[in-house]
Formats: C-alpha cells, sequence, structure tokens
C-alpha cells in the first residue's frame, strides 16, 4: 500500500513516513498540494495546515481514495468541508503513530 504525505513541516512528515515504513507501507512525501496532485497512491494524508494552499482540489480529484486529514485543530474548515467533498477522516496533531495506523487498517 502506497502512502502520500502532503506535509509541510518535513520532519513530522519524515517522522510518520518512517514509522510507516518500519511497518512495510510505502511513502511519498509532498510539501505542497500542487505536488501531490500528481501523485498516484491508495492513502492520502493530507495536513489541512498548509499557508496558501487550498486542499479541496486534491481532496475531490482523490476522493475515491482515503483520504486522512491531520489537523492541529477541529472546525469546519478543517475538518467539517474536507469530510463532505470526500476526505475519509481526520486525526489531531500531535497524535501517536499507533492511533494513525488503526485509522489507515480500518479502511
Amino acid at each position: 500500500m502506497k502512502i502520500i504525505i502532503v506535509e509541510n513541516e518535513l520532519y513530522l512528515a519524515q517522522s510518520i513516513a518512517s514509522k510507516l515504513n518500519e511497518n512495510g507501507f510505502e511513502t511519498e512525501i509532498f510539501s505542497s498540494i500542487k505536488e501531490a496532485m500528481q501523485s498516484n497512491g491508495d492513502v492520502y494524508l493530507l495536513s489541512t495546515n498548509l499557508p496558501g494552499q487550498n486542499t479541496s482540489p486534491l481532496i475531490t480529484k482523490f476522493k475515491d481514495k482515503i483520504i486522512i486529514l491531520m489537523v492541529s485543530y477541529i472546525n469546519n474548515d478543517t475538518v467539517g468541508e474536507p469530510l463532505k467533498l470526500g476526505a475519509k477522516d481526520y486525526i489531531v496533531k500531535p497524535f501517536m503513530i499507533e492511533e494513525l495506523m488503526r485509522k489507515i487498517e480500518h479502511y
């Protein structure tokens, strides 16, 4: 299973990727929506805190994939609207990698 991580905080993205790789997942990291739009993954871990970037195009394009939002806080903009567009779930930062793994394995 290939997991696309869209996160502008490189250290966080690398940490998540490392743990997922240890558990047998293939990962690819992107820091922008524009770059990630060209990707092809089974699961998308999408930060909603990407300065100056709108997550809606990526969610709409890949709504048939598993999209899990990585949010700093919960409100209509970070969770409500993206779920309506097709995101499947969300996880609040900071999170334990085990919690993220459970969400991925759920789908």
